[in-house]
C-alpha cells in the first residue's frame, strides 16, 4: 500500500486536510459507499504519524470485509473509487475558494432555469463581490466578463432588442467585449513574456498567434490604466530592450504602484521578472545592479510575498544573503539570517545557515570564521557542497594557506569526476574550470605579463562559471 498511486496521493494532504476529507466522504452527495470510508479510516492513522505503513492489501481488505475472500479487481476498484473522490474533493477546494466563479456559475444556472426570482440577489451578490475585490490581475477582468455574459444571456432576446430600459434590461456588448479584450491580451502578454524568457535560456521554436497586432493595439490605443497589460508590457520590454535600463525602473515603478492589485503567486513572478533582469545585467559586469537586486528582496519583504507556506526556498535564502554581502549591507544579512532561518524547511536549515554565515563572513575577509563553517562540514544538498568548496578554495587562496588548497583542488576535482551521474554536466565541468583556472594563478609568474593576459582572456571567454568575477579580480592583482 506504501507506493500504490492511492496512498501516495493521500499524503499531501495535511491533518486539516485529511479531517476535512474525511467530511466531504461522509457526505451521501459525494459518497454513498461506507466501504470507501472505511478505506480511508485504515489509511488516516499512517497519514497522520507519516509513518511508513505496514499493512498490505490483503490485510487492509480483512479489515474492511472480514473473512470475504479477497478479490483483486473489486480492491482495486476501491482503491480507485477513493482516488477520484479524492481529485473530486481537491477540485472542490480550488472551487470554494473562488466566490466569484460561484457566483457566476450560480447565475448562469438560474438563468438556464429561467428562476427570475432567485436573479435579483444572486445578481447582488456578484456584484458586492467584485466591489470587495481588490485584484485587478488577467483573472478578474475574465469573472467580469463572465458577470457581463450572465446579464446579457438572462435578458430575453425580445428585451435585447427592445428600446424600453428596465433593471433587467440592456445591451451590455460593449463590456462584454472590453473584459473579454483584457483579458485576452494581458494572457497573451504574460505568455509572451514567460516564452521570451525561457527563448533566453535555451533553444525553443515556438511563436505565438496575434502577439505583434497585440503589442501595436496596446501601443495605438494606450491600454495602460489597466494594471496587468501596464506591467507585462513593461516586463515584455525588459526582455526585448534589455540595454535600455529605463525599462527596468519603469517596471519597477509600476511593481511598486500595482502589485498589491495582483494575488501572492503571481505579484511573486512579477518580482522574479525584475530580479532575472538584474541578474542578467550583474552577469554583464554591472555590479550596481546587485543593490538593485537586494532592494526588490527588501519589498518583496515588506510586501509579504517573499515567503510561500511560509517557508522560504534554501536558494532564495542564499541568494538574499549574497546580495546583502556584496554590498556590504552586513548587518542587514545578518539580521535576515537569524530572523528567517526558521522559516527555511528543517531539513535543509542547518546547512542552509552554516553556508550563509560563512559566505557572509568570507565578505567580511573574517576567513578563521569561513574556514571554521566550511571545513568539516558535511553538506546534504548538492548546490551547497558546490558552492561551500569554490568558497572554501577562494579563502585558502586569499590567505595564501596554499597546502590546504592544492589537497581541496585535488579532492574537489575527485568528488566532481565520482559525481558526475548526480551533478549535472555543464555543472560539473564549470567547477572543473574553476580548479584549472585556480591551478594556473597559483603556478603562473607574477612579472610574466603575456601569460596575464592570456590568463585574463581565457577567464573572460570562459562562459558561465563559478566566482568568474572573483578569478579576474585575483588575475589583476598577480
Amino acid at each position: 500500500m506504501e507506493s500504490s498511486k492511492l496512498y501516495t496521493s493521500l499524503k499531501y494532504l495535511n491533518i486539516y486536510e485529511l479531517g476535512s476529507f474525511d467530511k466531504f466522504l461522509r457526505s451521501p452527495y459525494f459518497n454513498q459507499n461506507e466501504n470507501l470510508i472505511k478505506l480511508f479510516h485504515i489509511l488516516v492513522p499512517f497519514l497522520k504519524s507519516r509513518k511508513e505503513i505496514d499493512l498490505d492489501k490483503y490485510q487492509v481488505w480483512e479489515k474492511i470485509f472480514n473473512k470475504l475472500e479477497f478479490d483483486d479487481k473489486n480492491f482495486r476498484k476501491l482503491t480507485s473509487d477513493l482516488l477520484k473522490l479524492l481529485e473530486r474533493y481537491i477540485s472542490q477546494q480550488v472551487y470554494d475558494e473562488n466566490d466569484s466563479l460561484i457566483t457566476n456559475q450560480l447565475l448562469q444556472g438560474i438563468t438556464r432555469k429561467g428562476a427570475f426570482k432567485m436573479y435579483n440577489s444572486a445578481l447582488a451578490t456578484a456584484e458586492r463581490l467584485v466591489e470587495r475585490n481588490f485584484d485587478r490581475n488577467a483573472d478578474y477582468y475574465y469573472q467580469q466578463y463572465m458577470l457581463e455574459k450572465n446579464k446579457f444571456n438572462f435578458t430575453s432576446e425580445f428585451e435585447k432588442k427592445s428600446k424600453k430600459q428596465t433593471k433587467h434590461n440592456w445591451l451590455n456588448i460593449k463590456e462584454i467585449s472590453e473584459n473579454i479584450d483584457i483579458f485576452f491580451i494581458s494572457e497573451k502578454l504574460k505568455l509572451y513574456s514567460t516564452l521570451l524568457s525561457a527563448k533566453s535560456i535555451k533553444k525553443i521554436n515556438v511563436n505565438l498567434n496575434f502577439i505583434d497586432e497585440i503589442i501595436k493595439f496596446i501601443q495605438t490605443n494606450n491600454l495602460f490604466d489597466y494594471p496587468p497589460i501596464a506591467i507585462y508590457y513593461q516586463i515584455y520590454l525588459t526582455l526585448t530592450d534589455s540595454k535600455n535600463e529605463n525599462n527596468y525602473f519603469t517596471l519597477k515603478e509600476l511593481i511598486a504602484k500595482n502589485i498589491h492589485l495582483f494575488p501572492k503567486e503571481e505579484a511573486l513572478d512579477i518580482y522574479e521578472s525584475a530580479l532575472n533582469y538584474c541578474i542578467t545585467n550583474v552577469n554583464l559586469g554591472k555590479s550596481e545592479f546587485y543593490t538593485e537586486y537586494l532592494l526588490l528582496f527588501k519589498d518583496m519583504l515588506q510586501n509579504n510575498i517573499l515567503f510561500k507556506d511560509d517557508k522560504i526556498d534554501p536558494t532564495r535564502f542564499r541568494n538574499i544573503v549574497f546580495s546583502a554581502a556584496r554590498v556590504k549591507d552586513y548587518k542587514w544579512a545578518e539580521w535576515f539570517i537569524e530572523t528567517y532561518k526558521d522559516k527555511l524547511d528543517e531539513r535543509y536549515r542547518d546547512n542552509a545557515v552554516t553556508f550563509n554565515l560563512a559566505r557572509l563572513n568570507y565578505y567580511k575577509k573574517d576567513y578563521d570564521k569561513v574556514k571554521k563553517y566550511l571545513r568539516d562540514v558535511e553538506f546534504n544538498d548538492l548546490a551547497y557542497e558546490l558552492s561551500a568548496k569554490s568558497m572554501l578554495i577562494a579563502t585558502y587562496y586569499d590567505t595564501d594557506d596554499y597546502d590546504p588548497l592544492y589537497s581541496l583542488l585535488d579532492s574537489f576535482n575527485m568528488f566532481l569526476n565520482r559525481n558526475k551521474k548526480t551533478i549535472p554536466e555543464q555543472k560539473g565541468k564549470a567547477h572543473q574550470v574553476l580548479i584549472k583556472f585556480v591551478k594556473k594563478m597559483i603556478n603562473i609568474n607574477p612579472s610574466d605579463k603575456k601569460a596575464k593576459e592570456k590568463l585574463k582572456l581565457d577567464i573572460q571567454m570562459s562562459g558561465d562559471i563559478p566566482d568568474k568575477q572573483w578569478l579576474l579580480d585575483r588575475v589583476q592583482e598577480l
